[in-house]
């Protein structure tokens, strides 16, 4: 397992979009057709020598690729145009060998998944946890079982404690190839999500479920806080942390945070949330209930803190991939069929029986 800066991950994501092109020489002026692992970054190294001259191609192209530029698929032909500025800087011999270094439309290796998580995400990640967590042993142990059949990839798994990063850029632009745990929105009901919502829609692959939870209000204990309806939390400051998920406090048309009916806080951390509950700075944390009783038995404040028992949602967690990743569907396979194979074999119930015995001895501990 790995732990890794984040800024020296966003530097080495920026590298590898300007080092290792995939698009083949390409002359301005000509259209492109793009193949599996190109980037516009990539596309313009080879057509104009410098990397950073890609808007020239999305302006042209803007309808075609749509809102995210980094998003862009194996087939389409795209117009790369010429302009002042790449008169000036014309792709030289040099450049058009960077550019082809690798195989033109070759995707990355097949042979092994590298894996992003973080901390913090107790029972489900935390490295001080055994195991690293009861996702990532069921992940793990379900990736080990594939592979020692001889029909599963290597794996490793890196830590980077940033949430709000993992989506976009690290997965979105292939500096891992899969997360987890993640939750998956209702896709079906596309036009109700938030823009973050509609962002995990577009853009990724979700694996089977890995495991269910249910969504929760802590409060502070002698608050006046209740929830027996949606319209009881209109007006009341929320807190959240920054990267996770909002969408399903819009879900079943409550749409809290899309029409502004509450203030919702997003500090770094599950910790914060709950130091601005104490100090009466928001009405209530909420969080899935593992981890806001986690975090509430570590801070222990127990007896200052009261749990509404009504869930606010129920959500499964997911192993993530970005739709554009060239491998999405077979890696998406390997780890369905992985999950499927230790639920048959009772292995997965006896992660979970193990890692939820510790969990509620803690927190009775507490």
């Amino acid at each position: 397992m790995f732990s890794i800066n984040r800024t020296v991950l966003l530097l080495a994501v920026l590298m590898v979009v300007a080092i290792t092109p995939n698009a083949s020489a390409q002359t301005c002026g000509e259209n492109y057709v793009v193949k599996s692992g190109d980037t516009l970054s990539r596309i313009a190294e080879a057509a104009y020598g410098k990397n950073r001259l890609w808007q020239i191609i999305y302006r042209a192209n803007g309808k075609l690729i749509g809102k995210d530029p980094t998003f862009i698929f194996p087939g389409q032909n795209l117009e790369i145009p010429c302009s002042k500025k790449t008169a000036r800087a014309p792709a030289t011999e040099k450049v058009a060998a960077v550019a082809t270094q690798t195989i033109a439309g070759a995707a990355p290796p097949a042979n092994k998944i590298k894996l992003l998580t973080a901390d913090d995400y107790r029972p489900f990640t935390d490295r001080a946890l055994p195991a690293g967590g009861m996702i990532t042993d069921i992940v793990q142990t379900a990736l080990r079982s594939q592979k020692q059949l001889g029909n599963g990839p290597e794996f490793d798994v890196s830590w980077v404690n940033d949430w709000s990063a993992h989506l976009s850029p690290l997965l979105v632009n292939r500096a891992f190839d899969m997360g987890f745990p993640w939750f998956q929105p209702n896709c079906e009901r596309y036009d109700e999500l938030d823009d973050p919502a509609k962002f995990r829609c577009d853009k990724l692959h979700f694996s089977k479920p890995v495991f269910e939870i249910l969504v929760l209000f802590f409060t502070k204990q002698g608050s006046d806080f209740r929830y027996d309806d949606d319209a009881d939390v209109v007006g009341k400051r929320l807190c959240r942390p920054s990267g996770y998920f909002t969408f399903d406090l819009d879900d079943n048309d409550r749409n809290w945070v899309k029409d502004e009916k509450i203030t919702l806080l997003r500090p770094q951390t599950v910790d914060e949330c709950f130091q601005l509950l104490d100090r009466d700075e928001v009405d209530a944390v909420v969080l899935n209930e593992f981890t806001g009783r986690a975090a509430v038995a570590k801070a222990q404040m127990n007896e200052r803190v009261n749990v509404i028992e009504k869930p606010v949602s129920l959500l499964s967690l997911h192993v993530i991939i970005a739709k554009s990743h060239p491998n999405a569907e077979v890696f998406l396979q390997h780890v369905n069929q992985a999950l499927d194979r230790i639920r048959s074999s009772g292995e997965f119930a006896q992660i979970v029986e193990k890692h939820l015995s510790v969990f509620w001895k803690t927190q009775g501990a507490s």
